[in-house]
């Protein structure tokens, strides 16, 4: 295990999604410090702040949202330049916060509100506010972007609010103090820390039920879990403790000693460190999953950052994969950060230090995958809707991108992944790429965004209830109709053009004023008593 010094009184940590930095928000002396993970060092430390207490990472690990809880504000920072540039009103004593998928929406829970913030990341605005329980203090989004969990402290329960309506569509009982919040990587589970009562409850997110109530250590705070779904670590503020969850069985197999008072955790990317700010003793603890290997999978072309865990690690003088030498990026006495060269099939992996040549360990080179339809291939602007996506070599999928808009996959088998299509910026084409273990998978598709349909009127708007008549339909984005409907009777129709359409008045069992209604893949449009049989 490594100590890191950073700022006073350290309470949230971030990983960026790119697995290169760790950030810090010292509330007590408001910075946010940045932690290098390739070589443990505390490399810069952005500001000015007030007093961060959480931070969140877009998908490009370019901007780091930080909330302010003494300013009732979010505050942006460029990496790169190192400074704020961007602050968001939100409300009073805002606690945690939550970058969704594809970094488009911010989720921020505000203490002494009791509601959530949903920010618009593009526009740095606040599109709207939930009111949520008691106390709100962690959040967390899933990976499909449509579900956010807040833990209500003083209420002992969990709102679930949908992202498609900004509401919310649950409320779950049944905790004691709730701090923490993660969704395990899959959405199947949402992991709760229940201060008051030393345990973890886990939640189903299908029948939105406790199905396991975990004891762990004093006072929990954080959680966080892996991104293989296997694990989940919390931190243990009242006992200087992290316990280790194995998510299978719902039990704790290891717990580890850190620094006073842990508050929060994040795991990186690859599974291999475990970050974890010691608020009490202004350090952060970094703990490895010693003897191990991640990823252990990757392209054929090479170019993968491998982390290799151990001990006596230190002066490594090669990197081997089966013959192939590996370049060394970053070298300490338990860990080394390597790149893989290109390769075929399994290859393994051993150091040499002046001190001998250690055991081997297996990398598999990952064939890429090939994507060759996508079903629907039109759907709304708004997102949403989930699509299915057929190819070959696909169960390693590990990323789908609308255009530069991330949808996580979930495999349903080597040949087909499914991914909740996100938002588009505009209506119209954009170009769907898969990303494998074995890279970029050899085919690009194309799924078209379309507007909702827009019905303005009717050639004729009466008619005799034994129908048959043909009228023409006009208004707005028609031009992908898949039914017409009056009032429940589905009506033959061609369509002439994006603004019409013709359609064969079908007969009915009732005279009088009837809905007529069209659907097409953006959406459903209604004239409300748009006709009227005779």
């Amino acid at each position: 295990m490594f100590t890191i010094p950073v700022g006073t009184k350290p309470l949230g940590v971030a990983m960026g999604p790119l697995g290169l930095h760790a950030y810090v928000a010292n509330s007590g002396s408001g910075t946010v410090s940045v932690l290098d993970i390739g070589d443990l060092t505390v490399s810069t430390a952005l500001g000015p702040y007030n007093t961060p207490t959480a931070l969140g990472v877009s998908p490009d690990s370019s901007l780091v949202y930080t909330t302010d809880s003494t300013t009732n504000a979010v505050r942006t920072a460029q990496k790169d330049v190192l400074a704020v540039t961007d602050t968001i009103a939100v409300g009073n004593t805002p606690a945690a916060i939550a970058v969704s998928p594809g970094g488009i929406r911010l989720y921020v829970t505000n203490e002494n509100s009791a509601t959530l913030s949903v920010i618009n990341a593009l526009t740095s605005t606040v599109l709207t506010t939930v009111p949520v329980g008691t106390q709100p203090t962690g959040v967390a989004v899933n990976a499909g972007g449509l579900e956010v969990y807040v833990a209500n402290t003083a209420d002992n329960t969990l709102s679930v609010i949908s992202t498609v309506t900004n509401t919310v569509v649950a409320t779950i009982g049944g905790m004691s103090a709730p701090l923490g919040v993660a969704v395990s990587r899959d959405t199947l589970h949402v992991y709760v820390t229940n201060s008051a009562a030393n345990t973890v409850s886990v939640i189903d997110t299908g029948t939105r039920t406790i199905t396991a109530t975990i004891p762990v250590g004093t006072t929990p705070w954080g959680v966080v879990t892996s991104s293989d779904n296997l694990w989940a670590y919390v931190a243990n503020h009242g006992s200087d403790t992290v316990s280790v969850i194995d998510a299978t069985t719902s039990t704790v197999t290891e717990t580890i000693a850190v620094g006073h008072q842990p508050a929060g955790i994040a795991v990186t990317p690859n599974g291999v460190d475990i970050y974890v700010t010691n608020s009490g003793a202004n350090t952060v603890s970094v703990i490895q999953t010693l003897n191990q290997m991640a990823p252990t999978l990757g392209p054929q072309s090479g170019g993968t950052k491998v982390t290799i865990t151990g001990t006596g690690l230190a002066n490594a003088t090669s990197v081997h994969f089966d013959n192939a030498s590996a370049p060394i990026i970053a070298n300490a006495a338990n860990r080394i950060l390597v790149v893989s060269p290109p390769g075929v099939g399994v290859a393994q992996v051993a150091v040499t230090t002046p001190g001998g040549t250690s055991n081997p360990k297996p990398f598999t080179y990952a064939p890429s995958g090939s994507a060759s339809s996508i079903n629907p291939a039109v759907g709304p602007t708004a997102g949403r809707n989930i699509v299915t996506i057929d190819g070959s070599k696909l169960a390693t999928a590990n990323a789908v991108l609308f255009g530069t808009r991330l949808a996580p996959p979930l495999i349903v088998s080597d040949q087909q992944i499914t991914a909740a299509v996100p938002p588009g910026a505009a209506p119209g084409p954009t170009p769907v790429t898969v990303t494998t273990a074995g890279g970029l998978a050899t085919e690009t598709l194309t799924y078209t965004y379309v507007d909702p349909p827009g019905l303005t009127g009717l050639s004729t708007s009466t008619g005799s209830q034994v129908g048959g008549g043909v009228i023409d339909l006009t208004g707005l984005n028609l031009g992908t109709v898949t039914s017409v409907v009056f009032n429940g009777l589905h009506a033959l129709f061609s369509v002439g053009a994006d603004n019409t359409l013709a359609a064969v008045v079908p007969p009915s069992p009732i005279t009088g004023p009837v809905d007529v209604t069209v659907t097409t893949a953006g959406g459903t449009s209604t004239l409300p008593g748009g006709y009227t049989y005779t």
